[in-house]
């Protein structure tokens, strides 16, 4: 028993040093390590994720996505176009015109007129319509100092037909031919013996000039029209802007000159076939949402290649360029699109002559 006991107490003598030597070797192993945990930066900073991290493609994707989707809904889609429109347009007019004659004798007395204008269009597939023009005018013309003339007059019916292409969503670009029924009352001849008729020309070139010289294929009697035109259409975020020009070909169909030395002065000239141009730019800006009010701008020159019938004398003829300009303001209320517009000729033939303009459109 006694030896047992001293067996016991020589081994705890022997193992104490040994496990006190592997507890300092923990120790200095603990402490180096905690050493190089605050000493070495690179065990203490933190990378930041670059583009090449994993899951980076993914998390850029996912916050992109709200900002994609923000500008697809704020994407601008142009007004959806009517199938079908009815248009009537009432126009007043006030002023004088100028007729083939000489300088002094070439002005007509001063002029109330009334135009009327109806007509529509209809899309036979969303590229291509069809069209129907009319007009009627009636006049007031003074011809002395407390004395008048006063008629009415049909204009030349015309068909119009348009092709639309388009450039982008929001640009396209229109393809304009024409043609006109020959049957606009007149005799524009002058010096001619039928009174009626000289007076129905009158109001045709009256509506004429008040229109700004713009439809020629409405108002020359006894002509053919032929119209071919291009144009230019843009809309964006409340505003639209639009150029056009078109070429009309007036071509004779009957009509002659009763007495081509009527004026002394001069000799007057039948042409067969009447040319002009007629080149526009404009724009419409939305000035309210609600109610939805528009206010715009057209400008456009009328070249005069050849007229009807024209005077040739020694003198300096009126200029063969008309510019007019007018400011339009309208509203679009569901199917009804009311706009009224001032038409101001400034210069040349139709510069003595000025118009409101009220028009109204009905889509169904």
């Amino acid at each position: 028993m006694r030896l047992c006991l001293a067996l016991a107490v020589g081994a705890v003598l022997v193992s104490a040093p040994a496990y006190a030597r592997d507890d300092d070797r923990k120790k200095e192993t603990q402490g180096a390590g905690t050493s190089m945990d605050t000493g070495d930066p690179a065990y203490t900073e933190t990378s930041d994720e670059g583009p090449y991290a994993p899951g980076a493609s993914k998390k850029k994707k996912k916050a992109a996505a709200p900002a994609r989707s923000k500008k697809a809904e704020e994407k601008f889609e142009p007004r959806p176009r009517d199938p079908f429109v009815v248009f009537l347009e009432p126009l007043v007019g006030f002023g004088s015109t100028r007729l083939p004659a000489p300088v002094t004798e070439s002005s007509t007395g001063d002029a109330t007129i009334l135009a009327l204008q109806l007509g529509g269009r209809y899309d036979l597939t969303p590229k291509l319509s069809l069209g129907l023009e009319l007009g009627w005018s009636t006049a007031s013309v003074e011809t002395a100092p407390g004395a008048s003339i006063s008629a009415t007059a049909f204009a030349n019916p015309v068909i119009l037909g348009e092709y639309r292409h388009a450039l982008s969503l929001t640009t396209t670009l229109p393809i304009l031919a024409g043609i006109g029924i020959p049957i606009g009352q007149g005799e524009p001849s002058p010096g001619t013996s039928d009174r009626v008729g000289a007076r129905h020309a009158l109001v045709n070139a009256l509506a004429d000039a008040a229109y700004g010289l713009y439809e020629p294929e409405l108002y020359q009697p006894e002509r053919l029209p032929i119209l071919l035109g291009v144009g230019l259409r843009h809309e964006a975020k409340g505003l639209e802007l639009h150029a056009s020009t078109k070429f009309v070909f007036g071509i004779n169909v009957g009509g002659q000159l009763q007495d081509p030395g009527y004026y002394p002065t001069g000799t007057l000239n039948l042409n067969t076939v009447a040319i002009r141009n007629v080149t526009l730019a404009g724009l419409t800006l939305d000035v309210l949402e609600k109610p939805d009010v528009w206010a715009g701008l057209d400008a456009w020159l009328a070249y005069r290649l050849l007229d009807p019938i024209e005077f040739e004398s020694g003198a300096t003829p009126p200029s063969d360029l008309q510019f007019v300009l007018e400011p339009r303001v309208g509203a679009r209320f569901d199917k009804i699109r009311p706009s009224l517009g001032f038409i101001l000729p400034l210069g040349g033939q139709a510069g003595d002559i000025w118009a409101i303009r009220l028009h109204a459109d009905y889509a169904f």
